[in-house]
């Protein structure tokens, strides 16, 4: 079985029922016709839903943050009697599929709406039940589109359940996303989708992504971060245990390697690292990032040596750097990656208690509250 599931909304049973028959399961490839099989979710009991918010779950009950509730959603109405967004066109809204104990009210999903959805869309899943946990990790999951005013379009509810299915990011101007399968002890493989023709591709970044992160599988455990001031896309990759390989840019519809995520692997060969990756520290409005691996004595496992990396995001640039420390165990305070700076510092925990350390100029450490 492939991870992607053909999907049959009404719509696409409508107009893509005869393109179906060709569906291949090769090579993560499917014949124009929706076939979806990705997306959102982990963790709710059978009998209530919830949603990917985009720093975590959030079980939307009876509200939902960021979703606009149906009185909110009328209130945006005028005499128009469609919500705003529809107005100026000749679009009516389809047919409404009713609630249920499990689900969430959502329509059905027309082929015109690609034509209006933009940054204020959001594309999630939602996912009904745990499943049995062993074959199954959800009863039923589905894809679904957000319009500005809180309405649900239904893109499939067929999703295949053996997997925890997530949106990593997606563009809403090409309509393209990038799905994670997770929710297993594998490496969480991430395929791009074009949403609008229904083609997976899993080789799809062009080389850019560290050699760490590739399989014959395809690419696994990368991340959007944010766009930088440039309005370059910065992502991410990094290992098993959550740290850094590397970074890489998506500029429109390419994806751009990091000169650093070679460097990275170097520290890791020359064994500033137990996994695959390093510590890192992102400032992406400052368009920098740096990064810190330890070498560990074989046999008591106590850090001996250290080597830092200041990286500049803007051009590519990155030097070895002296940073002044308490002791050799400083890691980012807030997670294993993604640490954050303090202006031009940047916040570390060092054998448990928290510091200011300065990458570039070298001053001496500060405690920090």
């Amino acid at each position: 079985m492939t991870w992607l599931t053909y999907a049959r909304s009404m719509w696409w049973r409508r107009s893509l029922e005869t393109r179906a028959r060709a569906m291949r399961a090769d090579d993560g490839k499917f014949a124009v016709g929706w076939l979806i099989a990705l997306v959102i979710l982990a963790g709710a009991a059978y009998g209530a839903y919830w949603f990917l918010g985009e720093y975590g779950f959030i079980d939307r009950g009876d509200s939902t943050p960021g979703v606009t509730s149906s009185a909110e959603a009328a209130a945006a109405e005028d005499e128009d009697g469609r919500p705003v967004w529809l107005h100026g066109t000749d679009y009516e809204l389809p047919i409404l599929i009713e609630a249920s104990e499990t689900r969430p009210a959502m329509y059905e999903l027309p082929e015109w709406i690609w034509e209006l959805d933009d940054s204020s869309w959001d594309l999630t899943v939602v996912r009904e039940g745990d499943g049995d946990g062993q074959e199954a990790l959800a009863e039923r999951q589905s894809l679904v589109l957000v319009s500005p005013t809180g309405e649900l379009f239904l893109v499939t509810d067929e999703l295949r359940n053996d997997y925890r299915l997530s949106v990593v990011h997606w563009d809403p101007e090409s309509n393209v996303a990038w799905m994670r399968r997770g929710g297993r002890p594998t490496a969480a493989l991430v395929t791009e989708l074009d949403l609008l023709t229904g083609e997976a591709e899993r080789n799809w970044d062009g080389g850019a992504v560290a050699t760490a992160n590739h399989s014959e599988e395809g690419i696994s455990n990368v991340e959007y971060l944010a766009t930088q001031p440039d309005g370059l896309e910065l992502w991410e990759s990094y290992d098993a245990g959550g740290y850094s390989t590397g970074v890489f840019w998506r500029d429109g519809e390419d994806f751009v390697s990091s000169l650093a995520s070679s460097r990275i692997t170097r520290m890791v060969r020359q064994g500033f690292s137990e996994g695959e990756g390093v510590q890192a520290w992102f400032d992406v409005e400052g368009m920098r990032a740096v990064y810190h691996g330890v070498y560990e004595h074989a046999g008591s496992g106590k850090p001996q040596e250290e080597q830092w990396l200041i990286h500049d995001l803007s051009n590519d640039s990155f030097e070895v750097a002296e940073v002044a420390t308490p002791n050799l165990e400083c890691s980012p305070a807030d997670a294993v990656r993604r640490g954050t700076f303090d202006g031009d510092l940047i916040v570390a925990r060092c054998a448990g208690e928290n510091y200011l350390l300065d990458p570039y100029a070298g001053a001496e450490p500060v405690a920090a509250d």
